[in-house]
């Protein structure tokens, strides 16, 4: 592993859908950022322990099929209370947003996903920006 790898942020990616979580992915390691993809709720509390707190922020779907995305979220609030956690959803639902309204580290984000929107968000949470190649100024 490269020194540049260790000092990356990583980011946990929980998604469902192969094909999204696949882009996701990508265009996040082309912003320079670990990537720990996840296809399910479980999965991603799994790899969270697995990492022992060695994540610096979550994007999650918010249909899983396992467990609702504001379900997770909470849970992993729960086993770590500093994680920035970024909820993804294709449309717009007040109630979600209302039940993470005063927490400053969960931020919504509308699919489709656009690289330069994922590096702003992150950055607004305070994940460090790697400066990858395709790094963008926020």
């Amino acid at each position: 592993m490269m020194d540049s790898d260790v000092a990356a942020p990583s980011i946990l990616v929980v998604e469902d859908d192969a094909l999204v979580r696949m882009v996701l992915c990508d265009a996040l390691a082309d912003l320079g950022f670990r990537v720990e993809p996840t296809g399910s709720a479980t999965e991603a509390l799994e790899r969270l322990g697995q990492l022992q707190g060695r994540v610096d922020a979550a994007i999650l779907d918010v249909g899983l099929p396992d467990r609702a995305g504001d379900i997770l979220a909470a849970e992993l609030r729960a086993s770590r209370a500093d994680l920035p956690i970024v909820i993804a959803t294709g449309y717009e639902d007040e109630t979600l947003r209302a039940q993470f309204k005063g927490d400053p580290l969960v931020r919504f984000f509308g699919k489709p996903y656009i690289s330069a929107d994922i590096a702003a968000v992150l950055k607004l949470l305070g994940v460090r920006d790697p400066g990858g190649p395709a790094a963008i100024e926020a």
